[in-house]
C-alpha cells in the first residue's frame, strides 16, 4: 500500500471534520491572520480581500483596490514541511461592484512511495491548489450578494497501485454563494444627511466670517493708525483667519475624530478671544490710548465684545452640529450589526483516489453575526460569531425498515436473498445497501438532508458489513477479562437477540438499537463554532482573541492575534493555542493587506 493513503488519513485527522466524509478538505482551511485571531469567525464581517474566501458578498461593500496574502506552517506538530499559502485580490468597478479572487496552495511535502510489498520505489512532492474568481455587488444599500467560481487540483501521487481504478490526482470545480446584510444607516443616506447639515453650517460660518473680516479691518485700522506696539494682540485677533481653513475641511470630515478636531479648534478660538478681551480689561486708558485718538477704548471694546459674541455664536452652532451628528449620523457611520451567510464548495464528487470511492465536495455552510459593542470614535470593540456545518450526507449500510437485515429485496419490494449483492433494497423499496459500504446524497439534496441524516433519516447500522444487524450477544458472565466491556473473543452467536457486530480491527460494534439512539444533538455536535472579540484603537491598532469549538474534530482551541494599519498597509498576526501535541496547537499565521 502506498504512502498516499497514510497521507490522506494524516491530513484529515490533523485538520477537522469527520474523517472520510468529504474530499478536498484543504478548501476548508481558513485563511488570514486577522480571522485566525478571532477564532476564524468572519462571514458577517468580510471587510477586506479575504472576503472572497469567507463571504464573497462582502466584496459588494468595498471600494478601491486591495491585495492580501498569508503564509502559515500548517499543523506544525505533525510535520515541518506542510505550508499553506493564500493570495487574494479585489477591485471595485463603479456601477458594477467588486471583482477579485484568490489562490490557495498547500504543500504536503515529499512522499516516499512503496510497492505492495512495502519496498521503497520513488519519491515525489504532493500538493493541493485552488483558484477562485469572485464577484460581489449590492442588492440594496444595506445588503449584498456574492459568488465564487473555483477550480482546484490535488496531486497525492504520481501513480496508482494494485486494484486502484483512479489516479493519484484530480482536477475539479465548485461554486460559492454568499449574502451579507448590514443593519445600519446606509452610506448614501448618511452622506446625504451629512451634506445637508454641513452645508447649513458652512453658510452660517460664511456669514460670521464676513462680519469678522469687517471687525478685523476696523481693529487693524486702529492699530495701524496708532502703531503703538500692539503686534502681540494683533496676532491673537488674527486667530479668526483659522475659520477659513475650518471651512475647507468641513466637507472632508467623515469620522468622529475629525469632528473632535473641529470641536477642539473652535474652543481654542473662543478661549483666545476671551483672553484678548481680558487683556484689554486689565489695561488702563492711559497705557493704551493716545490722547490724539478719541474714544479708542470704547470703540475697541465694542469691537472686541462683538467679536466675542460672534465666536460664541460659532460655538453654539458647533454644539448643535456635533450633538445632531452624534445622535443622527456619526453613530451610524460604522457597522453596528451584520448578518452573513455563505455556502461554499458546491460541486460534483471528487474521485482522485478511486472512482468507485468518490467523495463529496466539502460543501460547507457558514452562518454568522457581527456586532459592534462599543465605539467612541477612538476605541472600538467588535464581537464575531460563526456556526459552520459540513453539508455532506453519507449513509452507512443501514436497516431502514427494522427487519434485522440490510437489503434482501429488489426495487419493487420483492424478497430475493439477504446475501444477494443485487438485492440492495428493503421491503419498502428503499435502498439500504451499496457495494462501497455507504451512500451519499447529491449536493442539492445534502443541503437539507445533512441536517437530518444523523437524526431523522436513519436506522440500525451494519458496522461489520455482513448485512445482518447484530447477530452477536454478550453478557457479564462472558466477561473473561473482567473489564466490564464486550471484547471480540467474548461474543456469542445470537441471530435472534444479539445486538453486537464484529467490526474491523477486532472491535465490537453496537448495531441493533443504533437507530433509536440517533438524535438532533448529533447534528449540533457536528457543527463547528467560531467566536471572537476584536479591539481597535483609532483604526490603526488591533488586539484579537477567539475560540474554535469543533466537537466532532476534537478541536477546542483558543486563538489570539494583533494587527496594525500604517497608511495603506496592514499587517496581522494570528496564533492558535491548544493542548500540547494537538495538531493545530502553536500554529502561527502571518498576513499582509495592501490597499492600492
Amino acid at each position: 500500500m502506498k504512502s498516499k493513503y497514510m497521507l490522506i488519513l494524516w491530513f484529515v485527522v490533523g485538520y477537522l471534520w469527520a474523517v472520510g466524509e468529504a474530499g478536498a478538505i484543504f478548501l476548508l482551511i481558513a485563511p488570514g491572520a486577522g480571522p485566525a485571531g478571532t477564532g476564524e469567525a468572519q462571514v458577517a464581517k468580510a471587510d477586506d480581500a479575504y472576503a472572497s474566501y469567507y463571504n464573497p458578498a462582502g466584496l459588494g461593500f468595498l471600494k478601491g483596490t486591495e491585495v492580501a496574502g498569508m503564509h502559515v506552517n500548517w499543523l506544525p506538530n505533525l510535520a515541518s514541511d506542510l505550508f499553506y499559502e493564500f493570495l487574494a485580490y479585489r477591485h471595485y468597478i463603479d456601477g458594477l461592484g467588486s471583482v477579485g479572487g484568490h489562490v490557495i496552495f498547500l504543500n504536503l511535502g515529499e512522499q516516499i512511495g512503496m510497492d505492495e510489498l512495502g519496498n521503497p520505489t520513488t519519491n515525489w512532492t504532493s500538493f493541493m491548489a485552488a483558484g477562485a474568481g469572485s464577484f460581489g455587488t449590492h442588492l440594496s444599500e444595506t445588503s449584498s450578494i456574492g459568488f465564487n467560481f473555483k477550480v482546484f487540483h490535488q496531486k497525492l501521487s504520481d501513480f496508482t497501485t494494485g486494484s486502484e481504478k483512479g489516479q493519484g490526482y484530480s482536477t475539479d470545480f465548485g461554486f460559492d454563494i454568499g449574502y451579507l446584510k448590514k443593519f445600519k444607516q446606509s452610506k448614501a443616506t448618511f452622506k446625504l444627511k451629512k451634506t445637508k447639515k454641513i452645508n447649513g453650517l458652512f453658510d452660517q460660518l460664511s456669514e460670521i466670517y464676513e462680519r469678522q473680516n469687517k471687525l478685523n479691518d476696523q481693529i487693524s485700522a486702529i492699530f495701524e493708525t496708532e502703531n503703538n506696539g500692539y503686534e502681540e494682540m494683533e496676532e491673537q485677533i488674527y486667530l479668526l483667519e483659522d475659520l477659513e481653513g475650518l471651512k475647507s475641511k468641513l466637507f472632508k470630515y467623515d469620522s468622529m475624530e475629525s469632528f473632535s478636531e473641529l470641536d477642539d479648534r473652535l474652543v481654542s478660538i473662543v478661549e483666545g478671544m476671551d483672553q484678548l478681551i481680558n487683556s484689554f480689561d486689565e489695561l488702563s486708558v492711559e497705557e493704551i490710548i493716545p490722547s490724539t485718538v478719541e474714544n479708542f477704548e470704547d470703540s475697541t471694546m465694542v469691537i472686541l465684545e462683538n467679536l466675542l459674541f460672534e465666536l460664541l455664536e460659532v460655538e453654539s452652532i458647533r454644539e448643535n452640529f456635533i450633538t445632531g451628528a452624534e445622535s443622527e449620523e456619526i453613530q451610524d457611520l460604522d457597522d453596528k450589526f451584520n448578518f452573513g451567510f455563505s455556502i461554499s464548495n458546491i460541486g460534483p464528487k471528487i474521485d482522485f483516489v478511486d472512482v468507485d470511492q468518490a467523495d463529496p465536495s466539502p460543501m460547507n455552510m457558514r452562518l454568522g453575526i457581527f456586532a459592534q459593542l462599543y465605539n467612541d470614535g477612538f476605541n472600538k470593540v467588535n464581537f464575531l460569531f460563526d456556526a459552520n456545518k459540513l453539508l455532506v450526507t453519507r449513509y452507512q449500510m443501514m436497516d431502514w425498515d427494522g427487519d434485522g437485515f440490510v437489503g434482501g429485496y429488489d426495487e419493487y419490494g420483492n424478497w430475493v436473498s439477504e446475501s444477494d449483492p443485487l438485492a440492495v433494497y428493503n421491503k419498502d423499496g428503499k435502498k439500504e445497501y451499496d457495494s462501497k459500504g455507504y451512500m451519499d446524497d447529491p449536493w442539492y439534496l445534502a443541503i437539507a438532508t445533512a441536517w437530518l441524516d444523523d437524526w431523522y433519516f436513519g436506522g440500525d447500522i451494519d458496522h461489520d458489513g455482513d448485512r445482518q444487524i447484530g447477530g452477536w450477544s454478550w453478557s457479564e458472565t462472558d466477561d473473561e477479562n473482567g473489564d466490564g466491556e464486550p471484547d471480540i473473543d467474548e461474543l456469542t452467536p445470537d441471530e435472534s437477540g444479539g445486538v453486537y457486530g464484529k467490526c474491523v480491527n477486532d472491535e465490537v460494534c453496537l448495531e441493533k438499537g443504533t437507530g433509536d439512539n440517533r438524535s438532533f444533538t448529533k447534528e449540533l455536535e457536528e457543527m463547528v463554532y467560531n467566536v471572537g472579540m476584536e479591539y481597535w484603537y483609532t483604526d490603526a491598532f488591533a488586539l484579537r482573541a477567539g475560540y474554535i469549538h469543533d466537537y466532532e474534530g476534537k478541536i477546542f482551541n483558543p486563538t489570539f492575534g494583533a494587527g496594525i494599519r500604517l497608511l495603506q498597509y496592514g499587517f496581522d498576526f494570528g496564533y492558535t493555542a491548544g493542548e500540547t501535541g494537538h495538531p493545530r496547537a502553536n500554529t502561527m499565521f502571518f498576513s499582509v493587506n495592501i490597499k492600492l
